[in-house]
């Protein structure tokens, strides 16, 4: 479990075993879209939401399995692109950035991290 949302933050996501199918190159900045902000997001494909992530201003996440928290750390936005970095050191712990798509009808929008080698549907969750 830890290793899936490790993989999950982004909203920061990381190495998982059920990425959605992606092209072999992340989104270009010009075709990025959707910036999220401070709000709680379902992560995952078009039927499992992965975990929540709770993004607040001061600039921590915290990853939620149902309501009760799992991980977390610190996320930032560096022009097109959103970073989670998760608490700790380890190899699976290092920072990870993502580009976000357009945002859909829904709400939601597809995030691909920045080497095109994963991608989540992202959906906020109203509070």
């Amino acid at each position: 479990m830890k290793e899936l949302i490790a993989c999950i933050a982004a909203v920061g996501l990381a190495a998982c075993s059920q990425p959605s199918q992606i092209s072999d190159s992340a989104p270009s900045p010009e075709v990025a879209g959707f910036v999220a902000g401070p709000g709680t997001y379902a992560v995952g494909d078009d039927t499992t939401v992965y975990v929540k992530t709770q993004l607040d201003e001061d600039g921590t996440y915290v990853d939620m399995d149902d309501t009760e928290p799992v991980d977390g750390g610190t996320w930032r936005v560096d022009g097109a692109t959103m970073c989670f970095d998760p608490e700790g050191d380890a190899a699976d712990r290092q920072e990870r950035c993502w580009i976000n798509g357009p945002q859909q009808a829904d709400g939601s929008f597809m995030s691909t991290r920045d080497d095109g080698s994963q991608a989540y549907r992202v959906t906020p969750i109203s509070e």
